[in-house]
């Protein structure tokens, strides 16, 4: 429903979370948020449209009449949680691939494990990536970026495995004294050298996908970093457990990766004030 700032007075308009809009001179306009925050912003007029993100929530301006419209708004029903398990069910326990280095021994050390697939002594798979895949863009919370510190220490980079909100920063830190790079692909497409012991280098993300880490120098170091534009994902920790909170209420698809065994995805239903639970079975590599 569209109405023109004549139509309607402003304390209605803002009770019922419209927006305000202005158009101080031609050609331009100022937007401005009143109660309710609505989630998109549609000024309806001739002309091309354009995307806008607006204080963390999707805009759609047209250029032209100025106007007044509510779109929607942030969810405000009750969140659930998500628990899960990724276990391993395919027979003898695997190992980690280990290999001999050769590079810089004197501070790598001679054997080195790849950490490419880690079961613990109860099955659980760790480091197995659980995000929520086409959630709806009005379900999404105002992004708050966050920060992971991916350190490069005995020469491997930890975490192993991570994942971050678009807009979030990649802090990559040289523990060890020697030279390390920490080569980004995929999403994220840099590499930052790391010369000196003690230095960190700061990379922001600004798009989703996968991120895969690589060090030039120490080819057997990996690591993986998921951006998603909300912030329902997490990753599975030594026991091969996950915990996704704050969830709004409904069916969802969960797609849960890991490096050597692949895709899974499964339904969940999240219900309000509740905590469901979901088991992700591997049975071998992909």
């Amino acid at each position: 429903m569209w109405v023109s700032p004549g139509e309607m007075e402003r304390p209605e308009a803002e009770r019922l979370g419209y927006l305000r809009v202005d158009r101080p001179r031609r050609g331009s306009h100022r937007v401005v948020l009143a109660v309710g925050s609505p989630t998109q912003v549609l000024i309806p007029g001739a002309g091309r449209r354009v995307n806008l993100r607006l204080q963390g929530y999707t805009a759609t301006v047209c250029c032209g009449v100025v106007g007044l419209a509510l779109v929607g708004r942030p969810p405000t029903e009750s969140t659930g949680v998500l628990e899960g398990r990724a276990v391993w069910r395919g027979g003898e326990l695997p190992t980690p691939t280990l290999i001999r280095n050769t590079t810089d021994p004197e501070v790598c050390g001679a054997d080195h494990t790849l950490d490419d697939l880690v079961v613990s002594a109860d099955l659980g798979v760790q480091n197995v990536i659980a995000a929520l895949v086409d959630v709806p863009i009005d379900l999404v919370p105002p992004a708050v970026p966050g920060r992971v510190v991916l350190d490069n220490a005995d020469c491997r980079f930890s975490p192993h495995a991570s994942v971050l909100t678009v807009g979030s920063v990649i802090e990559t830190h040289n523990s060890d004294p020697t030279l390390h790079t920490t080569h980004l692909y995929g999403a994220s497409e840099v590499n930052l050298a790391l010369p000196l012991e003690g230095q960190s280098v700061s990379h922001t993300v600004d798009r989703p996908g996968l991120i895969a880490v690589k060090c030039d120098v120490h080819g057997w170091m990996s690591a993986f970093v998921r951006v998603d534009e909300h912030p329902f994902h997490a990753v599975s920790n030594a026991s091969g457990s996950f915990r996704i909170v704050d969830l709004p209420a409904g069916d969802y698809v969960l797609e849960a990766w890991h490096e050597r065994l692949g895709t899974r995805r499964r339904e969940v239903r999240i219900v309000p004030d509740e905590t469901s639970n979901i088991v992700l079975e591997f049975t071998g590599e992909r």
